[in-house]
């Protein structure tokens, strides 16, 4: 049992329902997160916008960015987010062994570019 409760997009107004039901949509699998996220309006209005123009603006390779997301979802043992971001880097050509081994030194699915998000993103969480 839920111990918040999934708030419905029709239960928001009209503009904070389009940033739901885009996030839902188009983002990925988190339709769960931002039934949650939906308690605090400003909350997903912000936070769920800012999420998908990163992704639209493409400033840094979706590669990168969600190698460095599960790296950090790994170190923090957020088995939600690790779960939700594999398929993502499984699109951009790392294998699924490839995912489970992504903060390990020898693995052999990442180039040396990988390595450098991976080493970047171990270094800013004090790993």
């Amino acid at each position: 049992m839920a111990r918040v409760r999934r708030i419905s997009s029709t239960e928001l107004p009209p503009d904070q329902a389009a940033i739901y039901e885009r996030f839902a949509g188009e983002y990925g699998p988190f339709r769960n997160q931002v039934a949650v996220f939906a308690h605090v309006p400003a909350a997903m209005r912000h936070l769920m916008s800012m999420l998908m123009d990163l992704r639209d603006a493409a400033t840094l390779p979706k590669r990168y960015l969600e190698i460095a997301i599960v790296v950090v979802s790994k170190l923090n043992e957020c088995h939600y987010c690790v779960a939700h971001h594999k398929p993502f880097l499984a699109v951009e050509g790392l294998s699924l062994g490839g995912i489970d081994r992504l903060v390990d030194d020898d693995n052999p699915g990442l180039d040396w570019l990988d390595r450098l998000v991976v080493a970047y993103a171990r270094a800013a969480w004090g790993h």
